[in-house]
């Protein structure tokens, strides 16, 4: 009777560890909860990367019901850019399912970083509105720049995007960002100056004169040797366009050091 009962208490101890190794996994995977929804985003702002101005753009984003009980999940558009879907509808207990964001880039959407509130309707006991933020940068397309109107009689540089997001870099890695431009005035645009931040280098376009309805291309390099912390990198672009004679390109992003020794698990540097 005593060995039986000590092969239950081993049974039940291996049950015990592997569920909480499980659990512990799944709350690594979808660490941010509202709720009993746990989203596999690492905050309330969730960094998605570029977006063609005028396109519909879709996102995925993983989801997990942590609670006791189904949740179903309202679809349909839920501002004037997004819509949402559910894949499934009703997530049930412990399972794992996708929200579908359709991101209506318009063409009025100002380029750059944009925020995009994410409203998702549930029938969760717990907490049934959960909101999310997509943090876009809104570009123009590049391959479509050309069929683009002339519009003015002056040199006029207008770029695909102005200012750049390159997320989280390990320190003394480089980031490089091409940053495209079309004269889009009926006179010769001329780029007389390009100047940079400390922390950025350019190679500037094989051309400084650009005819009417021409393209061209700068690149940027940003270094994190010895940087630390969210950094902001600029590069001003000076030309003959009377009505933006100087533009400011910008590089954002976070540089982190090396993680610590394993075994200080609590250690956080942000």
């Amino acid at each position: 009777m005593k060995g039986f009962l000590v092969s239950i208490f081993v049974l039940l101890s291996s049950y015990l560890v592997g569920q909480e190794a499980t659990d512990s996994t799944l709350i690594k995977a979808f660490p941010f909860r509202v709720g009993s929804i746990g989203f596999a985003v690492d905050s309330l702002e969730h960094v998605v990367g570029d977006a063609f101005r005028g396109n519909i753009v879709q996102y995925q984003i993983g989801m997990f019901n942590f609670g006791s009980k189904a949740i179903s999940f309202k679809s349909g558009k839920v501002s004037k850019f997004v819509t949402m879907g559910y894949e499934p509808s009703l997530l049930q207990s412990q399972q794992e399912g996708m929200a579908i964001v359709d991101f209506e880039v318009i063409n009025e959407m100002p380029l750059g970083l944009n925020q995009v509130e994410i409203a998702i309707e549930t029938d969760d006991t717990e907490n049934p509105y959960k909101f999310l933020y997509l943090v876009v940068n809104v570009v123009e397309d590049s391959t479509q720049m050309m069929d683009q109107l002339i519009i003015d009689t002056v040199p006029r540089l207008v770029f695909n995007q102005y200012n750049h997001n390159f997320g989280h870099l390990s320190r003394a890695k480089n980031v490089v960002h091409e940053f495209v431009f079309i004269n889009r005035g009926s006179q010769d645009l001329v780029i007389d100056e390009i100047s940079a931040s400390s922390e950025c280098s350019v190679i500037p376009p094989h051309e400084t004169t650009i005819p009417p309805g021409s393209t061209g291309s700068l690149i940027v390099r940003v270094r994190t040797l010895g940087a630390f912390g969210v950094q902001h990198g600029t590069v001003s672009v000076m030309s003959n366009d009377p009505v933006n004679p100087v533009i400011t390109l910008g590089m954002h992003g976070t540089v982190r050091v090396q993680s610590p020794p394993k075994e200080d698990l609590d250690f956080c540097l942000e």
